[in-house]
């Protein structure tokens, strides 16, 4: 039954279960600062862990290539038919190979392996497709050098074949190996598949990056469709009760609506660690520093997620990314959702976004007019005379002219008026004008340059915007989407990794408010609902104004393994099996538990879960 037909198999798939651990130890070395806190025995322990996941994705992708090895009835073994296996077989597993080798890269920028939003950034890819090769040339000779090793190592066919066992035996074979297959993929014979929340069983729990591998994640990703309920709470009353926030709050303001206009800048890649205001004056933000000064720079302010996608319902819907994948690619994206721009539409405003790249780029258009705003800005709308003199030659229009831009487009519209820009100089490749090569410095990483540059355009923007007729009744908020590569230790953890700047800045008033207060990007919409004085009950829970001082705020994330609630009087984590954790804030040490904040993280994730599967996310609103 298992005759040199069957040996050959296991030979080719021997091969390639080698080859992802290869890649493993790839990963692991260019991403050795995640897991540096590990010793030798934990890593060895990650690895052995990881075979499971690695048997899995192996079958999974070879399951056609398994059965047409073992096929009962024919010449298996004839020379083409082994050629056209040959293929097949290289054919399958590359793309998964070169997923796991940009995930080396790539799981730098979001913190976890990658997931079906792959799907969702394959246009910009295949556009900057030739860029991006020059710059991970190293990876693509990887690659290049990997499929050509499949292709000549992959394990020949004898030249004089064994006589075949019996058909009836060859139908039993394919039968028993199928079921080894299910199996498999499944991961064992535990009552659930295999998820990639089972990578996370070993301490510290960033090794569940290094146990996964690419292909399973993404795999796992395709075609899921519902989040499964959680339960810890019976009613919603006690989910509120617990969650300590009235969602009516903002529905009876004191006074009249304030007829200010906002404008929301989104910073690219704006880490809280390049923000010298930040650190002790050691940054590459100058302006923004001095900007500070005279507004509200919040010391302990969170991103809710670690990748441009995902922050923009969080800033712009009050939702934050506590999915497996973005909100916007999600099955849950036609959800009901309340967003800055519906309410201030209500309030008489209009509403514009703008962003240099790209039209379409990370469907940001579809997710703008979701979320209520008017217009759209992208590329397109960028006057075709200045195009290509101010393109990037990557992803757009370089920050300091499309920020000028902005600025005098502004004057064309009715006041009061909400709009958000998003920058993207500081973005890979980093690429800075000609004209200012050598002006800024060069830092430890190549973003530091970028990001000096991106601050001097914003130093402009402001000198241009005020000297326009609605800047001194404009209330400016500035925040970065996400974090990006980090040289400094203290940002080197669970909490580093989501701090980004927060700043508050009116030019014709001083602002009051707690600048420690933890912050996040979902308190951004209930703060300009309060400081508006927008009377209205579309206000999830998840976020709080900062210009409350009566609360010491919060900051809710998910890092891909577990649920974090960040708060001054500690740390709670809920972990994929419901266990709950505790740290001290911000050192983020082991502590023993707090019961009053495990109870209101599992609060969060149950009325996360439960109502966005229902769609009922404004459910009070329904029993009015």
């Amino acid at each position: 039954m298992f005759d040199s037909t069957f040996r050959l198999l296991l030979r080719r798939l021997g091969f390639v279960f080698l080859l992802y651990t290869l890649l493993r130890v790839v990963f692991y070395a260019f991403n050795y600062g995640t897991f540096a806190e590990a010793d030798a025995g934990q890593i060895a322990l990650a690895f052995v862990h990881g075979f499971r996941f690695d048997v899995a994705a192996l079958v999974i992708i070879n399951s056609l290539f398994i059965l047409l090895s073992l096929l009962p009835q024919g010449n298996v073994q004839h020379p083409r038919y082994q050629l056209a296996l040959k293929w097949l077989f290289v054919l399958t597993n590359a793309p998964f190979i070169a997923l796991a080798l940009a995930d080396v890269e790539f799981f730098k920028f979001i913190g976890r392996r990658s997931g079906n939003e792959v799907f969702t950034i394959t246009g910009d890819i295949l556009d900057q497709l030739a860029q991006l090769a020059r710059y991970y040339w190293y990876l693509v000779l990887g690659f290049v050098a990997l499929v050509v090793a499949i292709a000549r190592v992959y394990p020949k066919a004898d030249a004089i074949p064994a006589q075949a066992p019996a058909v009836w035996l060859r139908y039993l074979r394919l039968l028993l190996v199928a079921g080894f297959v299910v199996l498999g993929i499944r991961g064992g014979i535990q009552l659930k598949p295999l998820r990639p929340a089972h990578a996370f069983v070993l301490e510290p729990a960033a090794l569940g990056h290094l146990s996964l591998n690419s292909p399973f994640t993404f795999i796992k990703s395709i075609g899921k469709t519902q989040l499964e309920e959680k339960h810890y709470f019976v009613t919603d009353e006690e989910l509120l009760a617990t969650i300590d926030l009235n969602p009516y709050r903002y529905s009876q303001p004191d006074g009249p609506p304030l007829q200010e206009n906002v404008v929301l800048i989104i910073l690219e890649s704006f880490a809280a660690e390049y923000v010298g205001a930040l650190n002790g004056g050691q940054g590459y933000t100058p302006f923004l520093d001095s900007l500070a000064q005279h507004g509200l720079l919040f010391q302990n302010s969170f991103a809710n997620g670690r990748k441009s996608i995902e922050g923009l319902p969080s800033i712009l819907s009050g939702l934050p990314s506590l999915l497996q994948e973005p909100y916007i690619i999600s099955p849950y994206q036609s959800n009901t959702l309340y967003s800055l721009g519906h309410l201030l539409q209500e309030a008489g405003y209009e509403s514009a976004f703008f962003h240099g790249a790209t039209n379409g780029t990370m469907g940001f258009n579809q997710f703008t007019q979701m979320a209520g705003i008017q217009r759209y800005y992208g590329l397109d709308e960028y006057p075709a005379d200045r195009r290509s003199q101010d393109y990037d030659g990557n992803w757009g229009i370089f920050d300091e002219p499309y920020l000028q831009y902005v600025a005098k487009e502004l004057n064309r519209f009715r006041q009061p008026f909400f709009t958000t820009v998003f920058t993207l100089s500081a973005h890979h490749p980093y690429t800075v004008p000609s004209q200012y090569k050598g002006r800024f410095p060069k830092g430890e990483l190549e973003i530091h340059e970028s990001v000096g540059y991106s601050d001097y355009a914003l130093k402009e923007f402001f000198r241009t915007a005020s000297q326009q007729p609605w800047y001194e009744n404009t209330l400016f908020i500035l925040v970065a989407d996400h974090t990006q590569k980090s040289v400094r230790p203290e940002y080197q953890n669970e909490l580093g990794y989501y701090r980004v700047p927060l700043l508050l800045f009116h030019p014709g008033k001083q602002l009051q408010g707690d600048e420690q207060k933890v912050t996040q990007h979902a308190d951004i919409l209930p703060t300009v609902v309060d400081y508006l004085n927008l009377p209205t009950d579309k206000v999830l829970p998840f976020g709080e104004s900062v210009l409350d001082t009566t609360r010491s705020g919060r900051a809710l994330f998910y890092n891909g393994a577990s649920y974090f609630l960040v708060q001054q009087q500690g740390i709670a984590e809920l972990t994929a099996d419901d266990q709950t954790r505790s740290y001290t804030f911000p050192e983020m040490r082991p502590t023993s538990a707090n019961e009053s904040q495990n109870r209101q993280l599992k609060a969060y994730v149950q009325y996360f879960r439960n109502k966005l599967v229902q769609n009922d996310l404004y459910f009070w609103r329904r029993k009015q």
